[in-house]
Order: structure tokens, then sequence, then C-alpha cells
């Protein structure tokens, strides 16, 4: 952590001193300007309960348009901008982010100042060290794939919301999660570490946290470790929604990317339950929620690869735990066009209702069953 802080030291006094030197840097070079997207679309069968539901909707990484603007700025600088907005491809519309309709540039909206010694400043709504983690260190290639119904995208996707009656509300780093009025910093990857560092502010809000996320992690070869750690502030309250206690979280994922079989592994832990208040002091539910994630990567031709996963969730909560397989087959058809099969099975305790991505709403303690095909093509 200290290390990320100099680093963002380091970038802004860097930056301090680049501007006080205007007279020697040469004419900026005009701004350059990509556009690029994503066509994602899956036809999914869900079963739970007597119930039976045919969709379509995202299944490998989620469809966009997006813009990405770029300026040279010399001496090793660069100003670059990203908008990029969300699109249900089944209907045409704008995909909502964190339950959040009409966002025009829902995805991703922000500015950066980089340096290629210091790193990256960002500022405004982005996918910081929460969103990264979770796709790096899960063979489903989460958080695009939660129709898969691996157990870390359970419950509320925004991050640090509290149930306010002592039940679990799934994890504050839900990996589908992005957070806006967010400050964020990017190291450069030196001797295979880099860290990322963000902080996004509550503006005042009476029931949204602010929220502090650190990752940091280690490649060397085929191996790959990172940690993360996220802490949301207590907050208030207002007149129907009860104040909180901090909380947080703390993550540790592996991978190992060489050999037949290519092992993946996640723990991840979480502070409180339900940091909500008591009358009497306390929370409503300090219990810690945990889950426990492996999995493996089988490549079975140049471009084909099985992927197996289970995860366990322990939710804090009497009876309302889960446990999640899944297995899926995806073929590479060139490096932009991905096509894939899955099939997941997410069973619970007798008090759990947990669906999966868009299943029915299954009855307390029934399993849910989903068989997912679909194509992810980014242009």
């Amino acid at each position: 952590m200290k290390k990320l802080v100099a680093g963002m030291a380091a970038l802004c006094a860097s930056a301090a001193s680049f501007a006080q030197s205007t007279a020697s840097v040469p004419e900026a070079q005009p701004s350059t300007v990509k556009i690029y997207g994503v066509a994602d679309i899956a036809l999914a069968e869900y079963r739970t309960s007597g119930q039976s539901r045919l969709a379509m909707h995202p299944g490998g990484a989620g469809s966009r348009l997006g813009f990405l603007i770029g300026e040279n700025l010399g001496q090793g600088w660069a100003l670059n901008a990203r908008l990029e907005a969300g699109i249900n491809l089944d209907t045409g519309t704008s995909s909502s982010t964190n339950g959040v309709p009409n966002r025009v540039f829902g995805r991703q909206a922000y500015v950066e100042l980089a340096n290629r010694d210091f790193g990256a400043l960002r500022l405004g709504r982005q996918e910081g060290p929460i969103y990264t983690f979770f796709p790096t260190y899960d063979p489903m290639l989460l958080p695009a794939m939660d129709a898969w119904g691996v157990v870390t995208t359970l419950g509320s996707p925004a991050p640090g919301v509290a149930s306010g009656n002592g039940t679990s509300t799934g994890f504050m780093i839900n990996p589908t999660g992005r957070t806006e009025n967010t400050i964020g910093y990017i190291s450069p990857r030196l001797a295979g570490v880099q860290g990322k560092l963000s902080y996004s502010l509550a503006e005042g809000a009476a029931t949204q946290p602010s929220l502090v996320e650190a990752n940091i992690d280690y490649v060397a070869g085929p191996l790959q470790v990172g940690a993360l750690y996220v802490r949301a502030g207590s907050t208030p309250g207002s007149a129907t929604v009860r104040p909180t206690d901090s909380n947080s979280e703390f993550a540790i994922g592996a991978k190992y990317q060489a050999g037949p079989v290519q092992p993946y592994l996640t723990y991840i832990r979480r502070k409180s339950t339900d940091p909500t208040r008591a009358a009497g002091g306390g929370v409503l539910n300090g219990n810690a929620e945990t889950v426990k994630l492996i999995g493996v990567v089988i490549p079975v031709s140049a471009r084909g690869a099985v992927r197996m996963t289970y995860g366990r969730y322990a939710s804090g909560t009497a009876n309302a735990d889960a446990s999640n397989y899944g297995a899926a087959y995806t073929y590479d058809v060139n490096p932009r066009l991905m096509l894939m099969a899955a099939v997941t099975h997410l069973s619970q305790d007798s008090a759990a209702r947990y669906p999966v991505f868009q299943s029915p709403r299954p009855n307390p303690g029934k399993s849910v069953n989903a068989v997912t095909t679909g194509l992810t093509w980014r242009f």
C-alpha cells in the first residue's frame, strides 16, 4: 500500500514539474480516437423449483460501444479518455449497471493522465481493482460470465450495500460492479509486480459508502498471484435506511497457465455479513462471509479449452450457504471471436433463495440448473 501511495505521489509531483516546464515541451501531437466494441449474446435455459425459463442475454463479456481518445504530450506523458456505453444486444437498449438505468456511458467514463515511468492517474467512472481482479483468477472468465452461476456473483451488485435485516446481500467484491466518482491509480509493472489503488467518494450521500480498493499482483512466467483489499466506509443513514459501520473484504488468487492442466484458486473473506448498526450497539450480523473457489482450464486443442470450477459460499447467515459446479467449453475461432457452451448447477441450504443470473427465483433451498451457449465478438 505504501508503495502505491508513493507511486501516486511521484506521479503528481512529476505532473507538476512537467506543467512548469512547458517551454521545453514540443508541440503536442493531434489526438487520436479509436472506436471499439463487443457483440456478446447467449441463449440460456434455466430450471428451478418446477419452473423453466429460456432467456437471451449477455454470455461472455457484455456488449458495448466505446471510444478511446489519446494525445501524446511528449516527455513520456499522455492524456487519455474512455467513454464506454453498455448495450443490451437482445433488445437494443442501454444496459443497466449496478441497477441504475439510463446511463449513457454506464460502463466507463474517465480521463487519464499517464506517464511511462510513474503510471497512470484516472478520474471518473471506471473498472477498479475489484473488477479487474476476478477475471484474472477465475477459469470461467468472470466477471462477464455470471450466467454460469459462479458463487462470487450472488447478491447485490452494488459494492458496500447492507441488507438492514441481518442477512447477506452478497459480496462487496462483486466482480460485475464498477465505481463512480473514483480516483484511481495504476502503477507500471516492475520486476513482475503491479499495483492498483482507487478511492470512490461518497459525496455526502447518507446511504452510499466511500470505497477504498487496493490490488497488487505478481507475474513470474506462467505463475500469477494477487491480493485484493476493499473497505467500505460507514454511513449515517437516512429516515428509512439505518446507519452502517465500515466493512472490509480481503481476497487472494493464484493461477498457473502451463501444462495440460492449468489450476486456478481464489479465496475471499468479508468481515461482516450485515454492518447495519443495531439499536443496542454493534452490528446486526458480525459473522464473516467466505468464498472458496477452485477450478482448472484444460486445453484440448490449439483453440479449444474445457473449463471447470467449484465454489463454496459461506454466507454468515444460518442455513443460507450455497455451492456451485460449472463446466464449459470455449473455442477461439480467431483472436476476436469466441464461441462457448456451458452448464452450471447451484445448490443451496434450506433458507437460501439465490438465483443464477436471470433464472426464476428459486423456492427456499431449491437448486438452480442452467445450460448456456453463445458467442463473443470483439471488434
